[in-house]
Formats: structure tokens, C-alpha cells, sequence
């Protein structure tokens, strides 16, 4: 008996089995798409291990195993996608959490070492800084209040803030 070339025997096989293969493997996934994929893999995998096939052997059965084994395999892979997914969700939360809290801490502590430089400040220069950072006067309102120029009202902000500059870096 002649031996029929692998080419042939292949698409024997597909024509004979193919409607099955996607049949069962659409009954896996109920995706019509994920089962045409798992279709095409089944038989890329046959294509690959045709030389342990016989001719008039029934394929049927190994083609169950590879269309189960690729499902088994993706549902594998999706679970652990999802679980990564998850966790680094999980990972990204906790991280927010801790930055949160640390530059809530931060912010705290640059605050604390703020007032503690205001308070050196001379007097008027203090009560000017106060007045515009903590309660939002402006220049004009200030320099009305305290019977200053404005421009005087922003010489003494602007040395204000440089004394606090500088003795921030140098820490």
C-alpha cells in the first residue's frame, strides 16, 4: 500500500474532523471566536506531530485531548493575568495609601518647621507673613490694616520668604 503524504492525510483530517473539533470547543468556551482560535491551534499542533500519525487512524481522540489541553491551558493563564492583575491593583492601592500618609507626614513636619522659622522672625515682618499666608489678606488690605505702604507690605513678604528658603536648604 502506497504511503500518502503528510500534505494529503492533513487535510483528510481537517476536512473529516474540523466541524467537531470547533463543535467541542465551542461547547468549552461558549465563544464562538475563542473556538474557532482553539480550532486553528488544535490543528497546528496536529500539523506539527503528523508524523505519529497512521493512516485510517481515528485522530478524533487526540484532538479531544489538544483542544482540552489548549482550553485548560488559556484558562490557566487567564486566571493568573487576572490574579497579577489583582495584586498589582491590590500593590498599587497600598502603595497610594503609604504615599498618602507619608506626604501627609511630609507636609506636617515642613509645616511644624515653618511656623518654628516664622516665629524668629522680627515682629512686624511675622505679623505681615500671618496675615497673608495664614488668613489671605492681600498687600493692600494689609498695608491699610497696619498703616504701611503696599510696597513695604511686599518688601517685608519677599524678605520673609527668603529667610525661609534659606533656612530650609541649609537643613
Amino acid at each position: 500500500m502506497p504511503e500518502i503524504p503528510a500534505k494529503v492525510l492533513f487535510e483528510e483530517l481537517f476536512v473529516t474532523n474540523r466541524d467537531k473539533v470547533y463543535r467541542f470547543a465551542y461547547k468549552l468556551t461558549s465563544d464562538a471566536e475563542r473556538a474557532e482560535e482553539i480550532t486553528q491551534q488544535c490543528f497546528v499542533r496536529l500539523w506539527e506531530n503528523m508524523e505519529k500519525v497512521q493512516p485510517g487512524q481515528d485522530i478524533f481522540p487526540l484532538l479531544f485531548v489538544y483542544v482540552k489541553n489548549i482550553v485548560i491551558d488559556e484558562t490557566r493563564k487567564l486566571y493568573r493575568e487576572k490574579k497579577n492583575l489583582g495584586e498589582l491593583t491590590l500593590h498599587k492601592k497600598e502603595v497610594r495609601d503609604e504615599d498618602s500618609a507619608e506626604n501627609t507626614l511630609l507636609y506636617k513636619e515642613l509645616r511644624k518647621e515653618i511656623q518654628q522659622l516664622v516665629a524668629r522672625l522680627p515682629e512686624q515682618r511675622r505679623n505681615i507673613y500671618l496675615m497673608s499666608r495664614d488668613e489671605g489678606r492681600s498687600h493692600k488690605e494689609i498695608a491699610d490694616q497696619l498703616s504701611l505702604s503696599p510696597m513695604t507690605v511686599r518688601n517685608h513678604l519677599q524678605l520673609a520668604m527668603q529667610f525661609i528658603r534659606r533656612e530650609l536648604t541649609a537643613r
